[in-house]
């Protein structure tokens, strides 16, 4: 019998069962060493289908048919190993929860660490559209603040700050430093931008909408009851309006300066908007204190006069505090600065001690003092019960810090590249929407000086 081949597209057509003695499988067809452990199901599954269709259509040489069909084994084997740890980790990701990764999705440390302020000024300022970590801050910031506008970002940017290697994201410095070292209250209130109020523990809210309304319960109930008795209280249920209110700060940035812009620059402008939005807070939170907070007479040292070297009056101030609020744990004191002055400058002869040293060795609590709680004009009858004014007095604030609310809707920043254009600046206004207000009347307020007051 004659044996007959015939090659067709560079594949063999086998004729009486038989092919040519001289042909061998083409040098680019698919090795059987292939390394299979590093190839992904889908190449596999082409790999199988260019073996089967060589040894089918006669490409594989017959001495070595044996051999391809041996690969071909291997394939289908590691074909069924991969699919079974896709299964396996099928079922753990759905027994499991959800883990967001870095490579995946951001968390806010991630995004801030990220976020170039420069680099969103300089777009907005060109009119390009914002991209990447940008976008992505930006786009928080409106989720956080539906009525925002252009660069809107979310208060969580402002507060990302790892100091000294102490962890950004622990819910207060005092919990991230706990093992690693003992800082004084004095020394934690400068290691942050957080407001003075949060520091006191006032409750700080993310808000929405043009009217947030906070709920909140009234008074405690007066007293316990016996098992079966009924229990009467006056309490009451009602709710807080609190309406944004507006507090800027404006910063002239040049082109050249955001064309070249390092991440010095943008720690520069960061501090900057985070220390004016503390600083918003602070301002709302103190206003509404002082306008809702109830007047503490000071009358230890004589009948119409407030003596500061008098530590009566200090403990008389957390006494009224303490019952107003229903709290048991001595409060912490707030000060304008010529109260704080007043109260860390006096001394009481007997105990040779500062008064508000004094007040901090006999109860744990803290004496702060806070810029935004201005001095002022008191009026006499608050103070001492007294007519008329007192002028340059200032105050010492004690009670339930939690019954003070500070509600945020987010910062902006307003872009000005006209008015300047020609110095090539670019005006920056950033502006922290903040309101405040007090739910309940368990705060306290003493006016304070260096001297006596005495009422007119």
């Amino acid at each position: 019998m004659k044996e007959e081949s015939q090659f067709v597209a560079g594949q063999r057509v086998r004729r009486s069962n038989s092919s040519a003695p001289n042909y061998s499988t083409p040098a680019n067809f698919p090795k059987t060493d292939t390394k299979l452990d590093g190839m992904n199901v889908n190449d596999l599954k082409g790999l199988r289908h260019q073996v089967q269709e060589g040894i089918g259509k006669g490409i594989v040489a017959d001495s070595e048919v044996r051999t391809y069909l041996r690969f071909l084994d291997s394939i289908e084997s590691t074909l069924e190993n991969k699919n079974i740890a896709i299964a396996a980790r099928a079922r753990q990701a759905a027994a499991s929860p959800s883990v967001i990764s870095h490579r995946t999705a951001d968390n806010h440390e991630g995004l801030s660490q990220r976020f170039s302020i420069t680099k969103a000024i300089a777009n907005a300022s060109l009119g390009k559209q914002q991209d990447g970590a940008e976008a992505e801050i930006i786009s928080e910031g409106q989720k956080a603040n539906p009525m925002a506008r252009g660069i809107s970002l979310p208060s969580f940017l402002l507060e990302q700050r790892n100091i000294y290697g102490v962890d950004a994201a622990s819910p207060s410095i005092t919990a991230a430093v706990t093992g690693q070292r003992t800082v004084s209250s004095q020394l934690l209130a400068s290691l942050q931008d957080a407001p003075v109020a949060a520091q006191l523990g006032a409750t700080m809210v993310q808000a929405s909408g043009a009217h947030f309304l906070v709920p909140w319960l009234g008074s405690m109930i007066p007293a316990s009851a016996n098992e079966g008795a009924s229990l009467s209280s006056s309490a009451s249920f009602s709710q807080l309006d609190l309406q944004p209110q507006r507090y800027g700060r404006r910063a002239d940035i040049t082109a050249l300066a955001l064309r070249a812009a390092s991440p010095e620059m943008d720690n520069i402008i960061m501090r900057s908007m985070a220390e004016g939005h503390a600083t918003a807070k602070d301002r709302a939170a103190f206003a509404a204190v002082v306008a809702n907070a109830t007047y503490q007479l000071a009358t230890a040292h004589s009948t119409n006069g407030l003596a500061i070297t008098d530590l009566a009056d200090m403990f008389n101030l957390a006494k009224s505090a303490s019952t107003a609020s229903g709290n048991s744990a001595a409060p912490n004191f707030v000060c304008s600065p010529i109260g704080f002055q007043a109260l860390n400058t006096a001394a009481d002869s007997t105990i040779n001690q500062t008064m508000s040293g004094a007040y901090r060795n006999a109860t744990g609590a803290q004496v702060l003092q806070s810029n935004t709680l201005l001095d002022g004009d008191l009026t006499s009858a608050d103070v001492v019960g007294g007519t008329g004014t007192i002028a340059g007095a200032g105050v010492a604030i004690a009670g339930n810090w939690q019954d003070l609310i500070v509600a945020e809707w987010g910062v902006d920043l307003v872009l000005d590249n006209i008015t300047d254009a020609d110095k090539g600046a670019i005006r920056c206004i950033s502006n922290s929407y903040i309101a405040a207000g007090v739910v309940r009347d368990s705060l306290r307020v003493m006016g304070v000086t260096a001297a006596n007051i005495a009422a007119t």
